[in-house]
């Protein structure tokens, strides 16, 4: 009676175990699909940032919120609530200057991108106007396929493109796409 009870409980204790064994090896995890790391993994608020190169201020930025996914397969920085950088230079006395309403930045791959009221002011005093324009950092330049408006520091030239603009990232050189324009006249020029 003993050995039938002692192997009737083993048989009973063998039965729980392969049951919890083959339970716990049904990997649920595979049903829920790949976790996603596409959550912003640090905040900040009223934010003023000033990077430098060795004593010389190069770029002050301000934004209300920055947004970082550190995690993300690429990761990036979001300025949900907008953007606005000065852009030292050493040699001029004047900043460059960017502003918009939105802006992403993906620093692994050089990709930067401005949304909704974008506007740049370079060191001449030349001011960019778009809804969309990128940045890419690895090969220096600025473009768009957006419409621009470009207000030339003269305060007299005026550049309208409906197809874009291609510049150098300081905004002194550029290829506008489509563009129309007005250009200063000079009455003394009239015999």
């Amino acid at each position: 009676m003993r050995i039938r009870l002692f192997s009737a409980f083993n048989l009973l204790l063998a039965g729980v175990f392969y049951i919890v064994s083959v339970s716990c090896s049904d990997d649920s995890t595979n049903k829920l699909g790949k976790k996603s790391t596409n959550f912003v993994s640090r905040k900040i608020f009223n934010a003023k940032l000033i990077l430098s190169d060795s004593v010389y201020t190069t770029i002050t930025l301000r934004a209300p919120e920055i947004e970082e996914y550190e995690y993300s397969e690429t990761p990036y920085t979001l300025f949900p609530k907008g953007v606005d950088m000065d852009f030292h230079e050493k040699d001029k006395k004047q900043p460059g200057h960017l502003k918009a309403d939105y802006a992403k930045i993906i620093e692994k791959t050089g990709w930067y991108e401005a949304r909704n009221n974008v506007v740049i002011i370079n060191s001449d005093n030349d001011t960019l106007k778009t809804n969309v324009l990128f940045w890419d950092k690895n090969n220096r330049k600025i473009f768009t396929h957006d419409t621009v408006r470009i207000y030339r520091g003269d305060g007299v030239t005026t550049n309208i493109s409906t197809q874009g603009i291609e510049a150098s990232e300081d905004f002194k050189n550029f290829k506008l796409k489509n563009n129309s324009g007005t250009l200063p006249y000079n009455n003394d020029m009239k015999q």
